[in-house]
């Protein structure tokens, strides 16, 4: 599944449907831009660590973001909407 920045934002904040969203997935990926924004919303360098190592734990392939990825991401978020709606509330 592909994993936007709110559900791994979701998971730092302690949203147990999030994690367990990222936990039930088989293969787990996130885009380069995705990617970018977890690190630049870091504070500090610890921050990065964790980060890091948070998607290295959880085995996360990063993908250049184009037309094919974006047109899976909204495959998706579509088949997914009603978990994406629940963690959201």
């Amino acid at each position: 599944m592909l994993f936007d920045t709110d559900i791994l934002i979701f998971v730092q904040r302690g949203r147990e449907e999030a994690a367990q969203l990222i936990e039930s997935s088989a293969e787990r990926y996130i885009s380069v831009q995705t990617y970018m924004e977890l690190l630049q919303d870091a504070a500090n360098k610890r921050q990065h660590t964790i980060i890091l190592d948070f998607l290295e734990k959880f085995a996360f392939s990063v993908l250049p973001f184009n037309e094919s990825i974006g047109k899976q991401a909204a495959i998706d978020i579509l088949n997914g909407i009603d978990k994406l709606i629940m963690i959201k509330l």
